[in-house]
């Protein structure tokens, strides 16, 4: 069974080249289940994935005492694995048609067969755990899983909900995004065999920054775009369509001007027409709902550069920012 090859910009990351390189082959050795659909299916899903989370798993073990170490390569593709799994049991909850720009595995093989990948994804990266032999990463894996299933209850009780507010909603991308990435940056630091806890709760409070931050720009991105992907026949507004109201629908109904346009449009629910969704977008679009988002992510930017220079390697500080400046310019 071949090994999935690195996406092209990790090109310009080339001290962290050989160590992703090495995270592949660990994540391509964890599973093979012997049945063909499900290995075809969960192939599709590795060569697809960009390895954001376990570089900076990678690069936060240079806070170590052992940096690009085994043990740092194992957490890193034991929580690509967990972070795969998630992306299944979403687009099977949500019913999603495409994934990463090609058809999900639901949509492909059906409900079944994800369901089995994503399942058998997660043995993988628990078996990768154990190699790791960390106790204090099983700590955190186990807290992660926690917050996300926390944060996939907070979405679906919000569902359709035109009273949640954007707190809420943070919570909830706390849970389904910002957990991930804290994950990664936080077995970065315990992949060596010394490192000290308010080390460890800084690079924390990093992580969760810059999930939610991904998410919020993913928001204010997937909006915008929906103009675009209507001209040119794409299927838009999903998440609309299925009741998951993000930022832009949430400071949007918060905003008395236009809440009551807006309303009887998302009531809709799955029946809003394409007609409609042009003129939900446009309305939200010429409110203040965009201004206050984009003044959200600067403001979730800048404090995101300021812990960066905090970090006490120069090393780590010049990567991240080159890593954060393709994360928040989508340069990929």
């Amino acid at each position: 069974m071949s090994t999935p090859t690195l996406p092209k910009f990790w090109e310009d990351f080339p001290e962290l080249s050989a160590p992703l390189q090495a995270v592949l082959e660990d994540m391509s050795a964890s599973w093979h289940i012997g049945f063909e659909e499900i290995d075809t299916a969960i192939r599709s899903q590795l060569n697809a994935g960009k390895l954001i989370r376990p570089a900076l798993t990678l690069l936060f073990s240079r806070l170590s005492d052992n940096p690009y170490n085994a043990k740092a390569i194992s957490l890193g593709a034991s929580l690509e694995l967990l972070h795969l799994a998630t992306l299944i049991h979403d687009d099977i909850i949500d019913e999603s048609k495409l994934r990463r720009g090609h058809e999900s595995i639901q949509s492909q093989f059906g409900k079944d067969t994800a369901v089995y990948a994503g399942d058998y994804l997660l043995t993988g990266m628990f078996s990768l755990l154990e190699r790791a032999d960390k106790p204090a990463a099983n700590k955190l894996a186990l807290k992660a899983l926690q917050e996300i299933l926390f944060g996939e209850l907070v979405q679906k009780q919000n569902r359709y909900n035109l009273s949640a507010d954007f707190n809420s909603y943070l919570t909830q991308i706390k849970g389904k995004t910002a957990a991930l990435f804290r994950l990664s940056v936080s077995f970065g630091v315990i992949s060596g065999d010394n490192y000290s806890e308010p080390l460890l709760e800084t690079v924390s409070h990093l992580g969760e920054n810059i999930g939610v931050t991904f998410q919020l720009l993913d928001d204010y991105l997937d909006f915008e775009s929906i103009t675009q992907d209507l001209s040119l026949g794409k299927p838009v507004g999903q998440d609309i369509r299925n009741g998951i109201y993000t930022a832009p629908i949430l400071f949007a109904l918060a905003d008395p001007v236009i809440s009551d346009k807006i309303i009887p449009l998302l009531a809709k629910r799955d029946d809003i027409s394409d007609i409609e969704m042009m003129t939900l977008h446009t309305l939200i679009t010429e409110s203040n709902a965009m201004v206050k988002l984009s003044d959200l992510l600067t403001n979730y930017t800048e404090s995101l550069k300021q812990m960066i220079q905090s970090l006490p390697d120069e090393g780590i500080r010049l990567q991240l920012e080159q890593l954060s400046g393709i994360l928040l310019n989508r340069k990929y």
